[in-house]
């Protein structure tokens, strides 16, 4: 088992855990939960996937550290991953419900995007799209999945704004199904995802499949070109 992650079977739900500090994603990270999230694909016992984190993050968003320290065609490169990672979590043929237990910043709260449905803690954390604050532009891809997510309305809220939201108030804008309080957080959407197990397995991730395809279009023609034109400012 990767060393940032922890893997828990509830009957028919898996529970993937981030146990990576505050889960920033850096290259190895992203390819960890890449790796246990295919191996999911091939358990026939598996029919849901909940994914949440440990701690006060659920995910911080792009690990800059990490970043700062690789040659700029390898961060271009990583980059390019990220949205095909995206992509990877829109076509994910079993339900993925998102348990976020803490922060989720910048791609931290894009990723959960592409999940199928998203639980906050009323108790901490906050959503936030920091990235208009702090002058980092979101790729074509990455809006896709926000919009394909949220909606175009909700998502231009979050993101012009970059405003903190509250688990109450992410449920209210709409960026979350539901809140529940901290000690019900995992078992609120492990039973959601037992819901979603009941669901038809050709009929779920075929139209899941059709419902993404604009997004998907978007990642693999907009987003190579388009990242390459992101001036980076890594320090």
């Amino acid at each position: 088992m990767p060393k940032g992650l922890r893997v828990n079977h509830e009957e028919r739900v898996a529970v993937v855990t981030l146990v990576n500090g505050d889960n920033a994603l850096s290259g190895p990270f992203l390819a960890e939960i890449r790796e246990v999230l295919t191996e999911l694909l091939g358990n026939d016992a598996v029919k849901s996937v909940v994914v949440t984190g440990e701690g006060k993050f659920f995910s911080n968003g792009l690990d800059l550290w990490w970043m700062k320290e690789q040659k700029p065609k390898d961060v271009l490169a990583f980059l390019i991953e990220v949205t095909q990672f995206l992509k990877f979590t829109l076509l994910y043929p079993k339900p993925v419900i998102g348990a976020l237990n803490g922060h989720a910043f910048g791609m931290g709260a894009i990723w959960p995007c592409a999940f199928d449905f998203r639980v906050t803690n009323a108790d901490r954390g906050w959503v936030c799209f920091p990235e208009m604050d702090i002058d980092i532009p979101f790729s074509p891809g990455m809006v896709a999945t926000c919009v394909h997510g949220l909606g175009s309305r909700v998502f231009r809220d979050m993101a012009w704004t970059a405003r903190r939201y509250p688990g109450e108030e992410a449920v209210k804008v709409g960026y979350a199904r539901e809140c529940a309080p901290e000690a019900e957080l995992v078992d609120t959407a492990v039973e959601l995802a037992g819901m979603m197990a009941n669901k038809g397995a050709v009929a779920f991730p075929m139209t899941k499949q059709a419902w993404a395809r604009d997004a998907v279009r978007v990642i693999d023609e907009l987003d190579p070109e388009a990242i390459r034109k992101i001036p980076l400012k890594l320090g």
